[in-house]
């Protein structure tokens, strides 16, 4: 449940990224990115049934999805193909916010740095995701927007409940 306008902001804001990466796939002839358990299986076929991070091995069950450009008001990564890969849960959880290519130098040394990111850099690109998207005048509208309707109906509301409370305990 949302705590703050911030976080009623951040969730729309991730809504609206979701139903442009909706968008986005269809005009570059994908289904749309939900993952079905086809897509899934897709995914990870590309790449090899491994986390794209640690090389893991990882099945239907086992996958979780990590955004490459995080989905956030900062870095507006869409919810699409070419954006989401495949990654072992453990890896998920530790990556969390950070960009993808750091967080890759920590769980592939060397040579296998330069295999996973090549894997990783051919799967956008095969996609056509273009990670450069700007996306920020909509995004930052959107999010003060949502803010500002949102205190201004539960001020609305907290009135009415306000007004209701005083004549319930008037009586």
């Amino acid at each position: 449940m949302a705590r703050s306008k911030s976080d009623i902001s951040n969730s729309a804001l991730r809504i609206f990224l979701q139903n442009v990466g909706k968008f986005y796939d269809t005009e570059r002839g994908y289904e749309p990115f939900i993952p079905k358990k086809a897509q899934k299986l897709e995914l990870l076929e590309h790449f090899n049934f491994e986390c794209c991070y640690c090389g893991n091995d990882i099945d239907v069950k086992s996958l979780s999805q990590d955004h490459l450009i995080p989905m956030n008001k900062i870095s507006l990564g869409l919810h699409s193909w070419g954006n989401v890969v495949p990654c072992c849960n453990e890896c998920n959880n530790k990556k969390h916010q950070k960009p993808w290519k750091d967080y890759l130098k920590t769980t592939a040394p060397g040579k296998l740095f330069i295999k996973r990111k090549k894997r990783i850099d051919n799967f956008v690109s095969e996609m056509k995701y273009d990670p450069n998207l700007n996306l920020s005048k909509y995004a930052n509208n959107l999010y003060e927007d949502i803010g500002e309707v949102a205190l201004t109906l539960i001020k609305l509301r907290y009135k009415q409940a306000e007004e209701d409370i005083k004549i319930l305990l008037s009586k």
